[in-house]
């Protein structure tokens, strides 16, 4: 989560400079720095470098974000990002007090120290920083009702790679100002979020078992034990992508491919009907849920809860049997 900080200061800090309205320039790097006079508290954004990307594109290099101070006690942490490269961006709606329609952004060299988020890192997980490259690629079509996130990317460089897109239909260009009304008339035409791990998982998999007072071993038991009740008495879809789930799961030390989960919804798919599924196969049908990977799971379906329900209850009169036959 502490990458996922960094991001959102990183977006945010570029954001500001895009909050107040200007009039139009030519070209894209001038708007923007007309846009971000006076709204940028001096010290926030300072980079090394700059240039124009045509008529609504720029780009800045070498580039130090450092929040404003809130905390006496706490001195913000600069994030540095190498490369911010924004190839388009819709600056006439933002000079109209709007939110911006399309837009396509990329942070590249996004990093900060171990101790990055209030996490210690170095301690936790033995990184000793977080380095990262985030990318966004959007379009809303007013007249067709149409949001499109071409490409949502979070690499996480050596550690893993986040990848997602989606297409929703029935949201009008206020969706800004009237968020309820806009979800409540919007449905899902298409999405899918792919995950490829490269060291994260084997990292982070001991250190939350650890933080519960468990091991790997027990975490993995426990979380397949939980998606195996929800597999059970459903369809061979429902029970397939479960399936598929469990073993990466069971793969998290050092997985055998990227995770791919793709959403294609036979019909529109209403809010109030995602609310009212209540089984895996409710789900499976409403989204159209298909997961793939490349293993296959270990263990037979039920044998993680089975197990759970055999372990014994603790006697402590036994341990203080065992204590006393070691003292003798």
């Amino acid at each position: 989560m502490a990458t996922m900080r960094i991001i959102g200061l990183a977006a945010a800090g570029l954001w500001l400079g895009l909050a107040a309205a200007s009039p139009a320039s030519a070209d894209g790097l001038a708007r923007f720095e007309k846009l971000s006079k006076g709204q940028i508290p001096p010290g926030v954004l300072v980079y090394k470098s700059s240039k124009g990307l045509g008529d609504d594109g720029f780009q800045l290099d070498d580039v130090v974000i450092t929040p404003p101070e809130s905390d006496k006690d706490k001195k913000p942490q600069p994030v540095n990002v190498k490369t911010i490269t924004v190839e388009r961006f819709d600056f006439d709606s933002v000079e109209k007090q709007q939110p911006p329609l399309y837009a396509k952004v990329k942070f590249d060299g996004v990093t900060a120290g171990s101790s990055a988020g209030g996490f210690d890192l170095k301690q936790m997980a033995n990184i000793d920083n977080v380095a990262a490259d985030f990318g966004i690629d959007y379009r809303l079509d007013g007249d067709k009702k149409t949001f499109t996130l071409k490409r949502l990317e979070l690499n996480l460089n050596g550690l893993g790679k986040l990848e997602s897109s989606f297409v929703i239909d029935g949201i009008s260009a206020d969706v800004a100002t009237k968020p309820d009304q806009a979800m409540n008339d919007a449905f899902l035409k298409s999405a899918d979020l792919t995950y490829d791990d490269h060291s994260l998982l084997s990292k982070a998999v001991p250190v939350a078992a650890a933080m519960q007072g468990s091991d790997p071993k027990a975490l993995v038991a426990m979380a397949v034990a939980m998606l195996d009740s929800m597999r059970e008495d459903q369809g061979e879809a429902a029970q397939k992508a479960i399936d598929t789930l469990v073993a990466y799961v069971e793969d998290y030390a050092k997985p055998k491919g990227p995770l791919k989960i793709t959403l294609s919804p036979p019909d529109k798919v209403s809010s109030a009907q995602l609310s009212d599924a209540k089984t895996a196969d409710e789900m499976v049908k409403l989204l159209g849920i298909k997961v793939s990977y490349a293993g296959s799971r270990s263990s037979k379906p039920g044998a993680a809860a089975a197990a759970a329900k055999d372990v014994p209850a603790k006697d402590d009169d036994d341990d203080d049997k065992k204590a006393l036959n070691k003292k003798k």
